[in-house]
């Protein structure tokens, strides 16, 4: 006799990494305005652990032009969407998830990574503005050499080329046969294209793989930091008029 039993699956999300894109226009105008930065008066290498030799690493100053400040502005608002994406993807694995509880993303340094062949940055992760209660990274690529990756490979093996110049997250063991063991990889590999936005956990272990081909690889990294509905009276650097610019600003665009 055959018998029903109720049956429940539990997972567990162990993390996310939102992916959007940028309008190219906007891309342009901030290869545009990087091109006249200078290596000199704004280098950022001191504060990074990028071992970018033959390129630059350059601070993206929101003072500096309009341009920069559509980048911030950008960057927030994708960290009040990220949020509300995050809790979204609890909320289907675990009904004890809540909701959004912040109000408030400011996005405090940016900077470029301008690479060129061997260039690489080694697994590493990002600090937490002060007193966010947590916070985000992202990284915009703008500039992609041709022939940078092998499109064509479908495995790391015979020295491929898969994953030249890619960005990996890790937050844990992979396995080639970890599929087979009921084990999902904790690691996720994103391929650059022009315009393309990430956002991801300021805590998440990255890497990026160097390349061999001429050209440059351009990338726009920075960090967000968020804050719930107490503390939108004293977020550092922010003023009261700045800071209802933001709320309304982020209202408008998630």
């Amino acid at each position: 006799m055959e018998v029903e039993v109720p049956v429940k699956i539990h997972g567990i999300l162990d993390f996310v990494v939102l992916e959007s894109k940028v309008p190219l226009d906007l891309v342009e105008e901030l290869n545009q305005e990087i091109d006249t930065l200078s290596e000199e008066t704004d280098n950022f290498s001191d504060r990074l652990v990028g071992q970018i030799k033959n390129g630059c690493q350059l601070h993206i100053d929101k003072s500096r032009c309009e341009t920069f400040r559509k980048l911030y502005s950008a960057a927030e608002s994708y960290g009040i969407l990220y949020a509300d994406k995050f809790r979204g993807a609890e909320k289907a694995l675990t009904s004890a998830a809540r909701d959004n509880e912040f109000v408030q993303a400011v996005c405090y340094e940016a900077w470029s990574v301008n690479s060129f062949s061997g260039d690489y940055n080694p697994i590493h992760d990002h600090g937490c503005m002060v007193p966010a209660v947590t916070g985000l990274s992202f990284v915009l690529w703008t500039k992609i050499p041709e022939n940078m990756r092998n499109l064509s490979a479908e495995n790391m093996k015979s020295a491929s080329g898969m994953l030249d110049g890619c960005i990996n997250f890790v937050n844990g063991p992979m396995s080639q046969i970890g599929e087979h063991e009921f084990r999902p990889s904790k690691v996720l590999s994103v391929s650059p294209q022009v315009g393309k936005f990430v956002i991801f956990p300021h805590w998440l272990n990255h890497l990026v793989y160097p390349f061999s081909c001429e050209g440059e690889r351009r990338s726009i990294s920075g960090n967000v930091g968020l804050f719930v509905k107490d503390q939108i009276d004293s977020v550092p650097g922010v003023s009261e008029d700045e800071m209802k610019d933001l709320l309304k600003h982020q209202s408008q665009n998630t």
